[in-house]
């Protein structure tokens, strides 16, 4: 029998939920651009044209992921591609700010590149492949060896790029994956993180409670702490870093039940930096209303679902971790996304997955989306034929 490997390998739900959102991403995209492009009909079209090329080379990316196997993979390969993309991260300092963050590699005609985007991705590869796919000799070094190198990354975005939302984000993720191999080398440092991470939501309650934001306010004129004081009170700062966060508001009460129609949002004009990136949730609100943002909530939930339910089920290592790296990759850019807009959590500039503008973030979700799908593929290959061998 010829081996069957179609696009829709692995999880159904997760290949058909990731087409849904390319396409309703690049609508809304197109929406929220018509407010850049005052009446240019050039500038919309160069703006569709590019989402379709990302969409194919991000399609591409999904699909060669897909039929990848990680544990098959040389460590070489590895190293090879850590060293070239902490290269291409440094590189980023070469070329001028955007948004007050050296992030980007610029290309040409309009076409820049973001590393940190596939370095959040590339680790997940990394940590299933460095803790030991299918091997006995897993030990604690391997575990501090992806430590440091998480660390690293996370220096040189946060420190040189200047780009503290992609830092957290990667930092995330990692930490999570360093918390699923049970190897009893490390289980003493794995119960230190997890203190750790008790402690982190303490520290938020206090960054979060009055005594401490009256503090901040003497220093407000910093750029990231008068984000979170917008965050706490964004009508105290409604005419400096609360005034996006209010613009948004209004935007989901303009929108109300069913919205304005597409097409139609009026703020994404002029109360937006980014309507197609950071923003583009109000502007989905404003035009579809809630019940819209309800269909966009479950469709994203039933692309995630999958993924959580597989790590939590499956007694394959690198599936556990690819899968639940891929969950928290998504998770974390949802939670900062949708939370920032909303005044849940200050504004960090991560886009919403799938759905916000920016090529390498949709060509890295995707491509991400392809590795959890390559490692549920296996496991359920594995599965079947442990099943036959037992009849």
């Amino acid at each position: 029998m010829a081996r069957r490997f179609s696009f829709f390998s692995g999880d159904k739900r997760i290949s058909v939920s990731a087409i849904i959102l390319v396409i309703f991403g690049s609508l809304m995209i197109a929406s929220a651009e018509m407010g850049e492009s005052a009446g240019d009909a050039s500038y919309l079209t160069s703006v569709i044209i590019k989402q379709f090329i990302f969409v194919v080379v991000g399609l591409i990316a999904y699909y060669v992921l897909l039929k990848m196997r990680v544990y098959r993979l040389r460590m070489f390969l590895f190293y090879a591609g850590y060293l070239g993309i902490l290269f291409l991260l440094i590189l980023c300092r070469a070329f001028g700010q955007i948004n007050g963050a050296y992030a980007w590699i610029q290309i040409g005609g309009g076409v820049t590149l973001q590393p940190s985007e596939f370095a959040k991705v590339f680790m997940i590869g990394y940590g299933a492949k460095l803790f030991g796919v299918d091997r006995k000799d897993k030990n604690i070094n391997s575990f501090l060896t992806f430590g440091l190198c998480t660390l690293l990354y996370f220096f040189v975005i946060v420190f040189i790029q200047h780009d503290f939302g992609s830092g957290i984000v990667l930092f995330v993720i990692c930490y999570c994956m360093m918390l699923i191999p049970n190897y009893p080398q490390i289980r003493k440092y794995q119960r230190y993180m997890t203190l750790l991470i008790f402690v982190a939501l303490a520290g938020m309650a206090v960054l979060l409670s009055d005594p401490f934001t009256e503090f901040l306010k003497a220093h407000s004129d910093n750029y990231m702490i008068g984000r979170f004081l917008a965050a706490a009170d964004p009508f105290l700062y409604q005419y400096d870093n609360g005034y996006h966060l209010i613009m948004s508001l209004v935007s989901f009460a303009n929108g109300g039940i069913f919205g304005l129609g597409y097409g139609n949002s009026i703020h994404k004009y002029m109360n937006f930096p980014n309507p197609s990136n950071d923003f583009i949730l109000p502007v989905i609100v404003e035009e579809l209303g809630i019940v819209g943002f309800v269909l966009f909530i479950f469709v994203y939930g039933m692309m995630l679902y999958p993924l959580i339910s597989m790590s939590l089920k499956t007694k394959y290592l690198s599936t556990k971790i690819v899968t639940l790296g891929v969950f928290v990759y998504f998770a974390v850019h949802f939670i900062l996304n949708v939370g920032g807009v909303s005044g849940l959590v200050p504004l960090t500039g991560v886009p919403l997955l799938m759905i916000s503008s920016g090529g390498s973030s949709l060509m890295a979700s995707l491509a991400s989306l392809g590795l959890a799908q390559s490692e549920i593929e296996r496991n359920l290959k594995l599965e079947n034929e442990n099943n036959i061998g037992q009849v």
